[in-house]
């Protein structure tokens, strides 16, 4: 259930930018016309529009998650990335729309978004403690994200609004969110950029289990027309992890970016993470690092393969077999440029020690032979190329 609430947060807030961003004309009448064309396309692309009333200045409706397979590639087509198993998880899900149409300093539209009803896999497999939960979470509202859209129909920014609520059970869960804002920038019908803040977010239970995060801050840019060519960056002060037996970790100044780039066909990835310390509580005991880095790299796959296999029928073998061939016909290479520690301590009482660096390149060779590999799977030991380096303290 814990990670029903947060799934909610993030597709409310991930959504909302979207599903708005239709023109550039500022008429209360040109816009409803927008509007409708706009709410015409999801309707081809796996959404129902349901109970939509209109006034003269505002309008409701329920959007709701019909057809999954249309609704990832859609989201794709706008470089939006949801991956078909996450469509289909929301599938059922409907989510409440009320616009208004303004003559603001800044806004053309404005839109509140809020669950009226949770997908339907979720409501088959929740016990009754659960939808009373998700009872709670419709009738009061507690997921609303709020949008703004500007008058050039090139930018929004908004907000979640806060919540500190209580779920009651036979081990309450209490949820906190703070200042969780958004905003992003639109080239045409293509998101561009976005940013998004949140100075509290906390989930704890009466039993002891905690899942807290403070003041994460995170960048994202789109350089081209394309899923694989963008930057994105995140930092998280504090992250806090916890069980009922005092078991978990704790973060601190955590930095993660991840970029990609797309050339010849072909995409490329690079990935790093900084955190200032990791403070660990686990069966086999404490330990504390300091200056955490980590640094990776993914090169040479196949982009028309990936299409593919992101399009593909979850029952199409045939297919996912040709998907896979074509992603392997390059010399795929993962690099683990760095992963280490500059001190370590094990223990309450150990001292501070001397950490590791840990270093790899793994690079699978071209594929011609898939027949051959399918018969004797150990041919692909065969393949790849393996280098790794390691360095540790005495």
């Amino acid at each position: 259930m814990k990670k029903i609430l947060i799934l909610l947060a993030v597709l409310l807030i991930g959504g909302a930018g979207y599903y708005f961003g239709f023109g550039a004309e500022k008429a209360t009448e040109v816009l409803k016309s927008r509007v409708n064309v706009e709410l015409q396309t999801l309707q081809g692309n796996g959404f129902e529009i349901q109970d939509r009333k209109i006034e003269a200045k505002k309008e409701h409706f329920i959007l709701h998650y019909s057809d999954p397979v249309k609704i990832s590639h859609y989201f794709k087509s706008k470089n939006v990335d949801l991956a078909l198993e996450d469509a289909q998880i929301l599938k059922g899900m409907k989510i409440g729309v009320d616009l208004s149409y303004l003559d603001g300093v800044y806004s053309a539209l404005s839109a509140d978004l809020y669950p009226v009803a949770f997908p339907s896999s979720i409501l088959q497999e929740a016990e009754a403690e659960e939808k009373k939960m998700m009872k709670k979470i419709i009738q009061e509202k507690i997921f609303l994200a709020h949008i703004d859209i500007n008058k050039l129909f090139s930018a929004f920014k908004g907000y979640l609004k806060d919540i500190d609520t209580t779920f009651e059970s036979e081990d309450p869960l209490r949820l906190r969110s703070e200042g969780f804002t958004f905003s992003g920038a639109f080239d045409g019908k293509f998101l561009t950029s976005s940013s998004n803040e949140i100075k509290k977010l906390s989930i704890s239970s009466k039993s002891g289990i905690v899942f807290d995060i403070e003041d994460l801050k995170g960048e994202y840019e789109q350089s081209a027309k394309s899923l694989y060519d963008f930057n994105t960056e995140y930092s998280i002060k504090k992250i806090l992890l916890r069980d009922e037996s005092n078991q978990g970790a704790t973060i601190k100044d955590l930095v993660f970016a991840f970029s990609g780039k797309a050339k010849d066909g072909l995409a490329s990835s690079d990935f790093s993470l900084h955190a200032k310390s990791a403070d660990i509580n686990e069966p086999r005991g404490k330990r504390f690092l300091e200056d955490v880095v980590s640094k990776a790299s993914l090169e040479n796959l196949s982009i028309t393969a990936l299409e593919k296999m992101e399009q593909l029928d979850e029952n199409d073998t045939k297919g996912f077999d040709e998907a896979v061939q074509e992603l392997f016909a390059k010399n795929i290479t993962l690099k683990v440029d760095e992963f280490s520690a500059k001190k370590v301590k094990e223990g309450d009482s150990g001292k501070m020690i001397d950490g590791f660096s840990v270093s790899s390149t793994v690079k699978l060779n071209k594929i011609t032979n898939f027949k051959q590999l399918e018969e004797n799977p150990f041919l692909l030991l065969d393949m790849i190329d393996a280098t790794m380096h390691m360095e540790f303290s005495d």
